[in-house]
This record gives structure tokens, C-alpha cells and sequence, in this order.
């Protein structure tokens, strides 16, 4: 499990950096205006799609009824389930694709209500209109709405290449096998970053929706379909719902609800970004909640993914004693990596934007402080990661769903709250707020149900990491300082002055840390640096 955590978090990490090269290519393409925001909100259902099903509730239904067919024997029966649930969701995949190639252009009005005008389909202005998300009379934006339209009609084929591909990875999870699933989000991402290189010579600004079409094709059906048949993988043709699909089912149904109570999240403040700030406000959203969750993405999601198999595993065994001690070393080691990640992102937030996105002075400081209070929910974001699929390794579904109830309710009225005074910070605030109160209730609650999980070791070493982040933070201040002050009469300019400002204080913030953690006897630094001792040791 180790090795499989430290093999996840570094995919994971390659998956965030060409994310966030992607976000950089269509920042100095195409800056933040019109075309940004078509794209970014032509992501919106799609991406709600893809999150619905194939990024979270299809392998979480998939993983454990798979794992315990194979732990019992019963490898005929593993993979005929596998079959049934690939050609009933290709089925499903292709009448949404379908559907939203026919909607596009109704969904473009309602995922930006600023666009939206006397010229919009009636049932979307009448739904604009009650919730008071536009004004009789509005003139509307066509051009942006048709570039909208024509990206969307591409992401969503490119959606039955997601969802096929989300069974395949959940496969490949379920045998210990982590690489090839996550070069997928690689793979996608190369793929958009060229297309927005290329655009201006190609079809102009919908040549993104021809890259991630291109991308998820690639990346996400067509490896994993080698990956898996490589590894013994059957696709028989079976159409019937056996006992195994309708328990994938039964499971991944609550999963699905739960995954779309939190979505919502993310959902109502792209709308409430773009009525706050509808030049510009969606985009400002996007960069900061790029950046935000790169460390929770890269430690917490990849150590909760290598985990979730074994958990499951020790679940399917009634091996409780493990079940516990493997979740705990999951959540003290999500803290001691995402802690110091928080401190630096905070510290290091105005350089970063500037070396990432080429931005006006004005939205680049709109990023930072967007940024800043996103950054308060990266630890509870890796913990959620970890306690949500403790519950799902556990077959239970329905808690993390009503939890996941509360916290975003109280994300949609911190938002609506705090974006009118604070714009596009605020709902950054609401945001952090939804995500400490998703962590802290599903952690309780686990703890009720399962006992035993360490609580007491954990919380002493949170406080033992707290004097080695404060040196970090201080010595990471101090150290930017002193590079600005350095660089302030060598004239370099251009990204070599704004990578200088972010890596090297970086470098001495971290070098800090890691000597404080030491001479402190931290055994998370002892855990982590033996967990890559022996991934790297055994290649040698």
C-alpha cells in the first residue's frame, strides 16, 4: 500500500502540473475574457457528468463488489459483472452524449445567466428570471454563448470516452494496478494544452473542445483498455443485470447522490462568479480553485486511492484491527503533507499566480486573494478524500451523502452571504467553510461507527507539525523577501524572475521544514522518506 500511495501521488502530481500548465497555455492564448469563460463554463455538465459517475460513484459501487468477488474466487463472476456494467454504460453514455448535443445551446444560457438575454429560449429565460438571475430586458451576449454551445457539443461525446474509462481505471484499481489510470488525466491534459497552442492556425478557440474530445479518447478509454487487457482483462458480451451489477448499483446510487450534493458547490459558485463579475468572475473561480486543490488532489486523493482497495480488502476479511491502523496512517500522513502545502501556497500565492497565469495587475490580485481563502480548506479537502472512502470500503454509502447534505447547504448560504460584499473571495470563503464541516462531521462519525481509529496519536501529532510549519512559513517569508530584494536591481524580468520568486524560497521554506520535522523525531517524515526509500530503493 505504501508503494501503491507513493506511486498515486506522484501520477497525481504529474496529473496536477500539466493541469495546471493547461490552465496557463489558455491563460496566455487567450487571457481572461470571453473565450476563457465559454470554456470553463462549457466544462460545467459535462464535468458534473464525468464527476457524477465515472470519477467517483461508478469506481466507488465498482471497487468493493469486484475486490470481494476476487478475494472469494469467483473470477468468471468478477468479470461478467465488469461486461454488464461496460455495455450498460455505454448505453446510458451515449443518449446523454446525445441529449447534450441537442441541448447545447439552452444549457450555454443557463450555465452563465450574464449571457443570457430577450433572445434566450423561453424556458430558460422564465428559469432566469424567477431565481432573479436576470433582468427583464437583458441584452444578452450571443457571440459567447455560441462559442459556449459549439465547445459544449464536443465535451459531451467526449464524456462516453470518460465514463467507459472510469470502469476501466475502477478495474485496474481493484488489481492493485495504479499507473495506467493515472496517466488518463496526463494524457487529457496534453492533449487540450496542444490544441490551445495550436488554435489560432486550426479552428480558432473550439479547437480546445476538439483537444479534450481527443484527449478522453485517448487517454481515458483507449490506454485503459490496453492497460486492462494486458493484465488479463475480459470483456465478455453480457447484457444482464446479475446479482453483481444491481449491488455496483445499489451502492453507487448513494454514492452518486452524495457526489451531487457536493458538486453543487462548485456549480452554484460558478453561477454566483459570473453574476457577481461577468467579465471575467467564472475564470478568477477557476485559477484559484485550480491551484487550491493541487496539494489536496496530489496527497490526500492519491494516498485515499491507493488505500481504498485495501480497506476494502480488510473490510471483505473482517480484518477490523487493519481496516483501522491503515486508515490511520492514511489521515496522519494526509495531515503532515498538506499542512506545510497550505502554509507555502499562502505565502507563495502572488508569485505563483503571476509565473502560472498571464494576467492584468488587477485579476492577478483578484486570483491571490481568491486563492488565500480557498487555501484554508486543502486539509480538510485531503481529509474528506481519506474518511469518505473508509465509509464506502465499508459498504456504507448514505452517511458521507447526508453529511456531504449539510456542509453543502451551508456552502450555498455562506455563498450567497459572503459574494456581494466580497465578490469572488467570498465564495472562496463558503467554499472552505462547506469543506471544514465535511471533514470534522465525517471523521466524528467514522469514529462512532468503527472506534479505534487513533484519534488521540493523531491529534498529537498535528501538534507536533505545528512548530515545524511555523519555521517553515517564517523562513519561506523571509526567503522571498530577500529574492525580491536581490532581484530587485538585476533587471531579469519575465517568468526566470517570477520562477526564482516562487522556487527559491520554496526550497528554503521546505529545507526548513524537513530539518525542524527531524530534529523533532516527526514518524511521519520517518514513514514518508521510508515509503520512497523503498519505492526507489527496489528500482535500483
Amino acid at each position: 500500500m505504501a508503494n501503491a500511495a507513493i506511486l498515486m501521488m506522484f501520477a497525481t502530481l504529474m496529473s496536477a502540473v500539466t493541469g495546471l500548465l493547461r490552465e496557463s497555455a489558455i491563460s496566455y492564448r487567450f487571457g481572461s475574457g470571453h473565450v476563457t469563460d465559454a470554456f470553463y463554463n462549457a466544462l460545467t455538465i459535462p464535468d458534473f457528468l464525468y464527476f457524477l459517475v465515472a470519477g467517483g460513484a461508478l469506481r466507488t459501487g465498482f471497487v468493493p463488489v469486484f475486490t470481494e468477488l476476487m478475494a472469494n474466487g469467483k473470477t468468471e463472476r468478477a468479470w461478467r459483472t465488469f461486461s454488464a456494467l461496460f455495455w450498460l454504460l455505454a448505453m446510458v453514455s451515449a443518449v446523454l452524449a446525445g441529449a447534450g448535443i441537442l441541448l447545447a445551446e439552452p444549457l450555454a444560457h443557463l450555465v452563465n445567466p450574464s449571457w443570457a438575454g430577450e433572445s434566450s429560449p423561453p424556458v430558460v429565460r422564465a428559469i432566469l428570471l424567477s431565481l432573479g438571475l436576470m433582468e427583464p430586458g437583458q441584452v444578452g451576449a450571443p457571440e459567447p454563448v455560441q462559442l459556449c454551445a459549439v465547445i459544449m457539443r464536443l465535451l459531451f461525446p467526449a464524456q462516453v470516452f470518460f465514463l467507459l474509462g472510469g470502469l476501466l481505471m475502477g478495474a485496474l484499481n481493484a488489481e492493485k494496478h495504479f499507473l495506467w489510470p493515472a496517466m488518463g488525466p496526463i494524457i487529457y491534459n496534453l492533449a487540450i494544452i496542444a490544441a490551445a497552442l495550436v488554435a489560432p492556425w486550426v479552428l480558432g478557440p473550439s479547437t480546445l473542445g476538439w483537444g479534450a474530445l481527443i484527449g478522453a479518447a485517448v487517454g481515458n478509454f483507449a490506454v485503459q483498455m490496453l492497460a486492462l487487457r494486458a493484465r488479463g482483462g475480459r470483456l465478455m458480451l453480457a447484457f444482464s443485470i446479475t446479482p453483481g451489477v444491481r449491488r455496483v448499483i445499489l451502492l453507487a446510487l448513494p454514492v452518486m447522490l452524495g457526489l451531487a450534493i457536493a458538486e453543487i458547490n462548485f456549480v452554484v459558485t460558478k453561477v454566483l462568479a459570473n453574476s457577481v463579475d461577468p467579465e471575467g468572475g467564472v475564470s478568477i473561480l477557476n485559477w484559484g480553485n485550480r491551484l487550491w486543490k493541487l496539494p489536496s488532489r496530489v496527497i490526500g486523493a492519491g494516498i485515499a486511492i491507493a488505500l481504498f482497495p485495501a480497506l476494502a480488502e480488510h473490510y471483505a476479511r473482517g480484518a477490523s484491527e487493519q481496516f483501522r491502523k491503515d486508515f490511520s496512517f492514511g489521515i496522519r500522513n494526509v495531515v503532515f503533507l498538506t499542512l506545510p502545502a497550505t502554509v507555502l501556497i499562502m505565502v507563495l500565492a502572488e508569485p505563483s499566480v503571476n509565473l502560472l497565469f498571464a494576467l492584468d495587475p488587477e485579476t492577478a490580485r483578484a486570483v491571490v486573494v481568491t486563492l488565500l481563502w480557498f487555501s484554508a480548506g486543502i486539509v480538510p479537502l485531503g481529509l474528506v478524500y481519506v474518511a469518505a472512502r473508509a465509509f464506502y470500503a465499508r459498504h456504507d454509502m448514505m452517511t458521507p451523502v447526508w453529511i456531504g447534505a449539510i456542509s453543502v447547504t451551508a456552502c450555498v448560504v455562506a455563498a450567497v452571504l459572503l459574494s456581494r460584499p466580497y465578490n469572488v473571495a467570498g465564495l472562496a470563503m463558503a467554499t472552505s467553510i462547506s469543506g471544514i464541516i465535511n471533514a470534522a462531521l465525517l471523521l466524528v462519525m467514522l469514529q462512532v461507527r468503527v472506534g479505534g481509529l487513533g484519534g488521540r496519536e493523531i491529534a498529537r501529532s498535528l501538534l507536533r507539525m505545528i512548530p515545524a510549519n511555523a519555521v517553515m512559513g517564517v523562513i519561506t517569508w523571509g526567503a522571498l523577501w530577500a529574492t525580491r530584494r536581490a532581484l530587485a536591481d538585476q533587471a531579469i524580468g519575465g517568468g526566470l524572475e517570477e520562477l526564482l520568486l516562487v522556487v527559491a524560497p520554496m526550497a528554503f521554506g521546505a529545507l526548513a521544514f524537513m530539518g525542524v520535522a527531524r530534529a523533532m523525531h516527526l514518524r511521519e517524515l520517518e514513514s514518508a522518506w521510508r515509503m520512497v526509500a523503498r519505492r526507489f530503493g527496489r528500482r535500483r
